[in-house]
């Protein structure tokens, strides 16, 4: 089963950052637009598990979320991964006070599930909201993704949740499988 950890945001930030695409004319690049109701920041990418191992995941989830309290976060900056040269994943940031506790929950959950084969890539919080397939006038390229600006209102994060995603040739399915609650500041 392929599967990632995440943050799901709401639905109005999912619209905001979905509106971000109006920035980028299809003159410019051939883009794969990540659909709206897909929109959500991936604290850890499981790829393919077994099935056997998905009950070792909760137990792991579970442990992780009740270390953690919940937080605000919000989403602020734009970019692309590798660089603006090579242009391939758009991506929205999140605001200096929401990476902390971001980074913290990722990295207990990369210890945490120390047993599966993970990417060991520094965790860089961001929501992908698009993947360049191909570029047709760079320069003007850049231009659009320099123009992207953003700066969402805040939302608490109250859990975290384990996905399974099934690639199908109109786009990823992403199901929400198990939520783990993070625990409330007064506890």
């Amino acid at each position: 089963m392929r599967s990632f950890i995440a943050v799901e945001v709401p639905e109005n930030i999912q619209e905001e950052v979905f509106s971000l695409k109006e920035n980028v004319s299809p003159d410019f690049a051939k883009i794969r637009w990540v659909k709206k109701e897909n929109i959500h920041l991936t604290l850890i990418f499981l790829g393919e598990i077994a099935e056997d191992i998905t009950e070792q995941v909760k137990e792991k989830m579970r442990q992780v979320s009740k270390k953690h309290k919940v937080f605000n976060m919000a989403f602020q900056s734009s970019g692309v991964f590798p660089n603006l040269r090579r242009p391939r994943i758009l991506w929205v940031g999140v605001t200096p006070q929401s990476k902390e506790p971001l980074v913290n929950v990722s990295n207990d959950l990369r210890n945490a599930l120390d047993f599966l084969k993970l990417d060991d890539r520094n965790f860089k919080p961001h929501i992908t909201f698009g993947r360049i397939k191909s570029v047709y006038n760079l320069g003007a390229l850049q231009r659009g993704i320099e123009s992207i600006t953003i700066n969402t209102e805040e939302f608490t994060v109250k859990e975290i949740t384990l996905f399974k995603s099934v690639l199908k040739p109109e786009g990823a399915v992403y199901t929400p499988l198990v939520k783990f609650p993070l625990q409330l500041n007064d506890e």
